[in-house]
């Protein structure tokens, strides 16, 4: 691994663990969004993302684990491995171009939405919904490593707490990280030995940047989290849908 290309990955790891300890989601977002820039090819980020997100989720759980409810999070976990295999074959197999065009269209909408009606009361609580919910967060994770944005919509939604809805969000990511670990595993080509010692070098920027995170969140109020929320939703929109014309 080159000087340089380990710096731009050091550093983007801080960005992108410091924005998903604030929000709760993002991680993968941001290195998928970024890295290629750089000329590091797409399969080996979201291989990445899915090693190293796992000390940011741990550190999460932890400092939210008096938050942390299974019937909220249960039936996303069942939907997830049924949406999984589609995206790993978009992973391996297709051009991504549509996938990228719909969900960007979808966090823009879901970002701006609550500002063209006049709702307050906050969105039910349903297992279909739940479950589609995992379904397109397996498809979208298997597929761009990206599976939390439909998450974050759902429980977004729900106009919880802002710790209890980080820890709902970052809950049902045990579920989907899991998924994707074994599905890479078995998948084979993915994770490989460079991967793996990327990611055991780039590990100790991850913590420091989860931690940073973690102490800018309990400094935030209810409202600045939904707002960190939807702007990072939009954005993460707009990069799709850019992405998704660029190619198309």
């Amino acid at each position: 691994m080159l000087t340089n290309e380990l710096a731009i990955l050091g550093i983007m790891c801080i960005v992108a663990a410091i924005t998903q300890s604030i929000s709760g989601f993002g991680f993968g977002v941001v290195l998928v969004a970024v890295l290629p820039i750089f000329g590091i090819e797409i399969k080996r980020v979201v291989v990445l993302v899915t090693l190293l997100v796992t000390v940011n989720i741990a550190i999460a759980l932890w400092r939210l684990r008096h938050h942390l409810s299974w019937r909220r999070v249960v039936w996303v976990w069942v939907g997830v491995p049924l949406g999984f295999p589609a995206g790993l074959y978009l992973l391996t197999s297709a051009p991504l171009w549509a996938l990228r065009g719909l969900l960007g269209a979808v966090l823009v909408f879901a970002a701006i939405q609550p500002l063209f009606t006049h709702a307050t009361r906050p969105a039910p609580e349903t297992r279909r919904w739940a479950l589609l919910t995992g379904v397109a967060s397996g498809l979208l994770g298997g597929a761009l490593s990206t599976g939390g944005p439909p998450v974050v919509i759902y429980y977004y939604r729900r106009q919880w707490t802002k710790e209890l809805t980080k820890a709902c969000v970052v809950f049902t990511f045990v579920g989907t990280l899991a998924v994707r670990l074994i599905g890479y595993s078995l998948k084979g080509g993915l994770i490989t030995h460079d991967r793996l010692v990327e990611s055991a070098i780039l590990l100790p920027v991850v913590i420091v940047g989860s931690l940073i995170g973690e102490r800018l969140f309990h400094t935030i109020s209810q409202e600045g989290f939904r707002r960190v929320v939807a702007v990072l939703l939009v954005l993460c929109g707009v990069y799709q849908i850019g992405k998704a014309a660029g190619a198309w």
